[in-house]
């Protein structure tokens, strides 16, 4: 298990506002696909600097995913102003397919040779943070951080990089607290400007985080409504 990092990350300057209320809504759902696809390489799973079974931030490769603490966190990206979505996969070893047995949810990856403690099923933006939790953290609580994801995908994020995205960064986030597993939206306008790095922030159940790559960006960010559970 990776370090545990502080119950609260301390918000940046929150300057510039992010866009007001949007009347849009981002559904999530086992499966969805949203933003534009296949624009990472590859288009499913991690890059060959990531997780391959190997050790990645004190995260292990598990063969099954059955644990203690489980809790979902929206990742949503932003190039040049449009949603690109993210790939199904991330965190794991050689996923399979999607919308095979033993789910046979269209657009759903449930099987790999084994996978990390965070993960994506789907292109939905939805990563799924899962552990043993030996020490019995609260699903109120965090375990790990958005750069443990980076770091099993294999990617490189920092203030003028997204991956294979190039110009300057900008992070939005829901905040550092619990919201619950009730599938209300999320709100725009509970977002508030992070900064420029998003490795730090802490994973939380239900957190929506934005990350923008300009110079051009979106006029609005949306709602974002979770999977029911969890």
């Amino acid at each position: 298990m990776g370090s545990t990092p502080s119950t609260t990350v301390p918000l940046n300057n929150p300057t510039p506002t992010p866009p007001g209320s949007s009347t849009q809504t981002i559904t999530t759902y086992a499966g969805a696909s949203i933003g534009t696809q296949g624009t990472y390489s590859p288009s499913e799973g991690d890059t060959s600097s990531g997780g391959q079974g190997q050790t990645v931030d004190g995260i292990s490769c598990a063969p099954t995913m059955s644990n203690n603490y489980h809790v979902h966190v929206y990742l949503g990206v932003y190039v040049n102003g449009s949603q690109v979505s993210m790939p199904a996969g991330v965190g794991m070893e050689s996923p399979g397919p999607p919308g095979v047995a033993p789910q046979a949810t269209p657009g759903f990856v449930n099987s790999a040779t084994c996978y990390y403690y965070i993960h994506t099923h789907d292109q939905s933006g939805i990563v799924h943070v899962e552990d043993p939790n030996p020490n019995d953290v609260p699903v109120t609580g965090t375990l790990y951080t958005l750069q443990n994801l980076f770091d099993e995908w294999g990617i490189t994020v920092n203030a003028n990089q997204f991956g294979p995205y190039s110009g300057p960064v900008r992070v939005f986030t829901s905040g550092q607290i619990y919201r619950g597993g009730n599938g209300d939206p999320i709100p725009a306008t509970d977002l508030t400007y992070y900064g420029s790095e998003a490795g730090p922030i802490a994973l939380y159940s239900h957190e929506v985080i934005f990350v923008e790559v300009g110079p051009t960006w979106p006029t609005t960010l949306p709602n974002v409504s979770f999977y029911t559970e969890y």
